[in-house]
């Protein structure tokens, strides 16, 4: 069988469905979200990840503090866990969260941050819109 390739109102069907789920994504972080976040000792923490006005930095707020990570400086959102990737960086504990809902940013300068997701199609609906938003922001 040969591959059928999409059509023209196909195409646009599916571009108009990817500019709607960005745009709920983008309003969504900019309002905040709550995010499970793995820490290095293999337990996770609750913290609200939002995007700045300006849509160049995702800031996570946890009890008295926040935690700025500008998004140029993310080089890659990879799924699974840290330890679980092929990295310099291990976790102190092997973590019992399973690594398909588990999104880490590499970050640079070697750091991570591992988000924690309830499922894999959650985890791959951030992982998906967060990197689009990390390639427009490149283009400003």
């Amino acid at each position: 069988k040969g591959v059928v390739l999409p059509t023209t109102g196909d195409q646009e069907e599916q571009r108009k469905c990817l500019q709607s789920c960005l745009r709920l994504f983008t309003r969504a972080l900019l309002g905040g979200v709550s995010v499970n976040v793995l820490l290095d000792d293999g337990r996770t923490r609750l913290a609200e990840a939002r995007l700045d006005s300006e849509l160049s930095h995702l800031v996570l707020h946890v009890p008295h503090a926040q935690h700025p990570v500008a998004l140029r400086c993310i080089e890659a959102v990879a799924a699974g866990e840290a330890n679980s990737l092929d990295h310099a960086h291990r976790h102190a504990n092997n973590s019992t969260f399973p690594s398909d809902c588990c999104a880490t940013l590499i970050i640079q300068g070697g750091q991570f941050l591992t988000f924690v997701f309830e499922s894999a199609r959650s985890r791959e609906y951030f992982e998906m819109c967060l990197k689009v938003i990390i390639l427009a922001s490149d283009r400003h």
